[in-house]
């Protein structure tokens, strides 16, 4: 029997096996909080801002965890990584409707977080850019992060309409047997570690010092530090989204608003995969920078729910690429053997600006109200291109073909 693991062009199997894994993990953890959010608020009588904080605690959990995800895709095998993360987010998910206060819901949304480490960003990335060392790895990334904004489309809108006919916590029971249904059984069939990771276990090598002196690099710190404010206002702008567009146009307009929003991120993300195997990294990411920061500006002073879907799009279009380029210009400067460890710990720090950015826009929209909080998040996003150019181009490593 042929040794699929070992076969050239099984890459693209796992490209598609994580694009499923992902939408489930982004569709009932990323995608879905700005849900998790109104409903709660609701159910619990607790206030915007104080539900923020669980979501905060998702994201911080989840970015700690990564860095010891990371160290453990050193030692273990990936799958039984990805089956204990999807095992614990799914306890977590089916405790979650059974919170009865904000103490209960913060603990449960931080278990969520590290199980879904074990499922999402720092594990496919890793498992992408072994098995793609070549200039094919931005079309592989593409079609996996696809998974990320597909769950918006395919598992938000569903949650929403499962909230408004069961209740949340008649419903959360299901969405964690959701989650580990689909994707346990994809990560037993058809996750596989390629040759090369085998090889980096067994040679045992030591590259600490590499590790050491990359992550004190001037690029690092500044992709790293401008990636905690892209991320705080990307994520802001979509855990709010729902809030803002239903306050314009009703329930259904707000959920076809994270539905536009993800479409246009999918339809970005897969385009720009293909330019970026004709264009540099630099310079389209300052223009997805743009693009997010007109958009969220267009949201925030949207006074119709037609031109807030409009501006959802226009939105959109930056963010299934600037979820892609943080990992893909990582792993184009520097050694796969070291990059796990750097991704997860520049996603760590990024994840700073994933808690926190939800949170600030919600104590800002209590303060004022939506049009200055998108105001806000579209000067983070000004800040965070004045870093990135900052950082400048280092030179490209050089890796052999798988």
């Amino acid at each position: 029997m042929r040794d699929w693991a070992n076969y050239r062009h099984y890459g693209w199997v796992i490209a598609i096996a994580m694009l499923l894994v992902q939408t489930v993990s982004s569709g009932l953890g990323f995608y879905n909080m700005s849900v998790y959010m109104s409903f709660f608020a609701r159910e619990l009588d607790a206030s915007l801002d104080a539900i923020s904080l669980s979501v905060s605690l998702f994201f911080i959990s989840g970015g700690v965890a990564g860095l010891f995800v990371a160290r453990l895709l050193e030692r273990w095998d990936i799958r039984t990584i990805m089956v204990i993360g999807a095992s614990v987010s799914g306890v977590a998910l089916l405790l979650i409707g059974r919170a009865s206060n904000l103490y209960e819901l913060y603990a449960l949304f931080t278990l969520f977080g590290v199980g879904n480490t074990g499922v999402s960003i720092v594990v496919a990335t890793s498992l992408i850019t072994q098995w793609f060392p070549d200039e094919r790895r931005s079309v592989a990334l593409s079609i996996s992060s696809t998974g990320l904004s597909l769950g918006g489309v395919l598992i938000t809108p569903y949650t929403a309409y499962l909230f408004d006919k069961s209740g949340i916590f008649e419903a959360m029971p299901l969405l964690g047997v959701i989650f580990v249904v689909g994707i346990v059984p994809i990560v037993i069939l058809f996750i596989r570690p390629p040759v090369t990771l085998q090889a980096v276990k067994e040679t045992k090598r030591n590259f600490e010092m590499e590790y050491l002196q990359a992550r004190k690099s001037r690029f690092f710190v500044c992709v790293t530090t401008a990636y905690v404010l892209i991320m705080a206002a990307q994520v802001g702008g979509i855990a709010h989204l729902y809030n803002r567009v239903d306050a314009l146009g009703g329930l259904g307009v707000a959920a076809g608003s994270i539905q536009a929003l993800t479409l246009a991120s999918i339809s970005g993300r897969l385009l720009g995969g293909w330019l970026l195997t004709r264009i540099t990294i630099r310079p389209f990411l300052f223009f997805n920078l743009l693009i997010q920061l007109l958009g969220l500006f267009l949201i925030g002073f949207s006074e119709m729910s037609e031109v807030a879907i409009i501006s959802s799009i226009f939105f959109g279009f930056s963010v299934g690429n600037l979820l892609m380029l943080q990992p893909l210009w990582l792993a184009e400067i520097y050694p796969s053997n070291i990059y796990p460890r750097l991704f997860a710990l520049s996603n760590a720090y990024s994840v700073i600006g994933v808690a926190f950015g939800p949170y600030l826009l919600g104590l800002v929209y209590v303060n004022s109200d939506y049009s200055v909080a998108y105001l806000v998040a579209s000067v983070v996003s000004l800040t965070a291109l004045v870093i990135i150019y900052a950082a400048g181009q280092p030179m490209r490593k050089v890796e052999s073909k798988l």
